[in-house]
């Protein structure tokens, strides 16, 4: 009996899209692991923190250009082709590339004209801020990878996304460890991610053609009817409800993370610039650890919006039902995540003792700490999809805007007065401010049993790409 329910349960998309995508994260994170394992290791304590920040540098630039932008894009194109409709499909690709070279102006302008003068002022190191500069160079090839992905991602082809996806992360993993085998410095491994972007760029262009022979329903547009679209690719429709649902999980990514941007910045106005850097090493690898947690149970929740979708677009499905429904997912990815946290640290702890090696032994405290998120984060995996079906997008993004601004607060302060360690812990209580859309939830359907629909704002919201992620480089 047990065997027949699995066999029926492999023919639902859903748990095929889903042991697909975990099959693919598991390996990302895997390399994300091997490469900080490679940095660590070759680049020592200090060097590595100051690579972290210049990573860290760039990857607050490239969020306050893009600002999920690109992620709007990608659901644009998903709709399109979700409805059949060619011309749509060109402009919604159209658009990407237009806002990938709009991007790539202004990050270059900002990494070679501001980051250095950044990185001297507040870090006392002004190499750090060119390191981002050269970090800069990447975001072009990351755009042309960005339009592959969202070419499979947008007609699920999750098992050709996932093979692209795995294939320019190991290949990132060789290209570092080559960088840092003839010099280990965090200049080389710069240049090592730009070599990667601009090779996963070019092969992006030669899955995109190999795309172009699928069924009609499944391949892209020509690509010169992209790059002819490019200049009259409407810009102002993304700035809609698919690019209110980007910013929102692009700030969840950049916000836990500034504590790489304040540790050595609150040591070298102390005058400790060294301590900085080599604590900024030891928190680079405990967040490290938490992105390989966070990626072992993200592919589950990348599938739970269209499932939910599903059972949100029918009439028929009372409020009552509704609830119930969200309910259930909330508290089996809620049980998983926390079930997965705590099995995690034996294995984590191992791998701080006897794979980073002693010098790095802050990390695995560093680890806990920021784990802690991942506690509530997982019963989060509802929030988007209500947000959705109630209309409320705007109300959300407003939350999460007071909730980002109030993190980044504490983890500043936190870093001020009890340095990494403050700075691990406010950044993973800092997530447990879920727990408030997730009270808002409970009382929305509390008091909307006996309505026959979600009173909402009148905006109708576009279909939304499950898979979209706030696209920074790897690593």
């Amino acid at each position: 009996m047990i065997r027949k329910r699995l066999q029926a349960a492999r023919k639902q998309k859903f748990v095929r899209d889903t042991l697909v995508l975990q099959a693919a994260s598991l390996v990302q994170s895997g390399t994300y692991l091997v490469t900080s394992l490679l940095t660590a290791r070759l680049l020592g304590k200090f060097e590595l923190g100051r690579w972290a920040t210049s990573r860290e540098l760039y990857m607050f630039l490239f969020f306050l250009v893009n600002m999920g932008l690109t992620n709007a894009a990608v659901s644009r194109y998903s709709h399109a082709k979700g409805s059949g409709d060619e011309r749509k499909s060109v402009f919604a690709l159209a658009a990407l590339l237009k806002l990938g070279g709009i991007m790539a102006t202004a990050l270059l302008l900002m990494g070679w004209g501001l980051a250095p003068a950044l990185a001297e002022h507040y870090y006392d190191d002004r190499d750090v801020g060119l390191v981002t500069a050269v970090l800069t160079l990447a975001v072009v090839g990351e755009v042309l990878r960005s339009m592959t992905l969202a070419i499979f991602n947008g007609t699920r082809q999750m098992r050709v996304y996932a093979t692209f996806d795995v294939i320019t992360n190991v290949a990132r993993v060789g290209l570092v460890g080559g960088a840092l085998l003839l010099s280990p410095t965090p200049m080389s491994v710069a240049w090592a991610f730009v070599v990667h972007a601009t090779l996963s760029g070019a092969a992006g262009l030669v899955a995109y053609r190999w795309a172009r022979r699928l069924p009609p329903e499944l391949a892209p547009p020509p690509l010169g009817d992209v790059l002819r679209a490019v200049p009259a690719a409407p810009l102002a429709s993304f700035f809609g409800l698919s690019f209110l649902l980007a910013l929102s999980k692009a700030m969840n990514v950049v916000v836990p993370r500034l504590g790489m941007l304040f540790i050595p910045a609150v040591a070298a106005a102390a005058g400790a610039v060294a301590t900085g850097f080599e604590d900024n090493g030891a928190f680079q690898v405990g967040n490290v650890l938490n992105m390989v947690l966070a990626g072992a149970i993200g592919a589950i929740a990348t599938n739970v919006l269209p499932t939910l979708g599903q059972k949100m677009g029918r009439s028929d499905v009372g409020i009552e039902e509704l609830g119930h429904a969200l309910r259930r997912v909330s508290l089996t990815a809620g049980g998983l995540a926390i079930a997965m946290t705590l099995a995690s640290l034996p294995f984590m702890w191992l791998v701080v003792t006897y794979g980073y090696g002693t010098q790095y032994r802050d990390a695995f405290s560093i680890y806990v700490l920021l784990a802690m998120g991942n506690l509530a984060a997982g019963f989060a995996v509802i929030v988007e999809p209500f947000y959705i079906y109630a209309k409320r997008m705007h109300h959300h993004v407003a939350q999460s805007l007071v909730y980002a601004a109030l993190v980044t607060a504490g983890i500043y302060s936190a870093t001020v007065r009890w340095g990494p360690m403050g700075a691990a812990a406010a950044a993973g209580l800092g997530r447990l401010v879920v727990v408030g859309h997730l009270v808002y939830i409970y009382v929305y359907f509390r008091r909307a049993r006996a309505r026959n629909g979600p009173p909402g704002d009148g905006e109708t919201p576009p279909p939304h790409d499950p898979e979209a992620a706030p696209q920074a480089p790897p690593g």
